[in-house]
């Protein structure tokens, strides 16, 4: 009977789109070289847009499952190892090959050790914050969402450097404002400055305590239709008037809005914490 139920569970609907999920991160790393070896930069814009695909990917798995009842441990493990591909490593690799790419074109020049150490403590860190969630989730229902996560989940620390090299080249297209030569220059500029910086920042996010709402939850938790219809058509009309720079706009919101609101909780903990430590 094993042996008969373990197919559908493999080749579930969710798993598939799931394993599409890693190939997109795949896809990624894969675009990364083709920008070095052809010396073509907008490569990474490609490699970019493969990676937000991954995002749609990883943001409707888990609500297939529970459609379609099938969500099951492997699929959970499935997930595990295909984020830590798509949102662990490629962005990083992404985002570090454009400033190695770019930097010199700018006149800038990044620690060459800095940009080994952030992509490598990024995607430690988010390999630890999957094997965290995995055993903290480890008895838990399946079948259920979560509302909240423990630490920056993977996906959402993915969204700032790719949407920084989807803005990096976008940025010259924007129709919102005119924006002069001089300043796209200085964007871009500021761009590869904040890359290195931002990539350990959102490793320490990854495996701090600070709760993060889950967004896509959050996006269809409603009892009112109306008013998940709403958000959607918000969300995708923002997105369909300038792409890139509201991807930027919303990543980086999502990432520092929890942490600003958990910053005094953690302040009043230090002093416990210290007290401890000399008794």
């Amino acid at each position: 009977m094993d042996q008969e139920h373990r197919p559908p569970t493999v080749l579930s609907p969710q798993n598939i789109v799931t394993l599409g999920n890693l190939a997109c991160g795949v896809g990624a790393i894969l675009l990364a070289v083709a920008a070095v070896v052809e010396n073509n930069p907008h490569r990474l814009y490609e490699g970019a847009l493969w990676l937000v695909l991954a995002t749609f990917l990883d943001a409707i798995d888990g609500k297939l499952a529970r459609i379609t009842g099938t969500a099951s441990p492997l699929g959970a493990q499935l997930d595990s190892l295909a984020d830590a591909v798509t949102f662990g490593v490629a962005p990083g690799v992404v985002a570090v090959t454009l400033v190695r790419m770019m930097g010199p074109e700018l006149g800038i020049a990044i620690h060459p050790r800095l940009l080994v150490v952030a992509p490598v403590v990024y995607s430690c860190c988010a390999i630890l914050r999957l094997a965290r969630f995995n055993v903290d989730s480890e008895h838990e229902d399946l079948t259920k969402d979560h509302a909240t996560f423990v630490g920056l989940p993977s996906p959402g620390a993915a969204g700032p450097p790719i949407a920084l090299v989807l803005f990096y080249f976008g940025i010259a297209d924007t129709k919102l404002f005119n924006v002069s030569a001089g300043a796209i220059a200085w964007v871009n500029a500021a761009i590869i400055y904040l890359i290195p910086i931002l990539l350990l920042l959102l490793a320490l996010l990854m495996v701090a305590r600070v709760p993060y709402p889950h967004f896509f939850a959050w996006m269809m938790r409603s009892t009112r239709p109306v008013s998940t219809l709403a958000k959607f058509v918000v969300v995708f009309g923002i997105l369909f008037l300038e792409p890139e720079l509201a991807l930027l706009a919303m990543s980086l919101i999502y990432v520092f809005i929890p942490m600003l609101r958990d910053l005094p909780a953690m302040a009043r903990s230090i002093p416990p914490l210290l007290h401890k430590k000399k008794r």
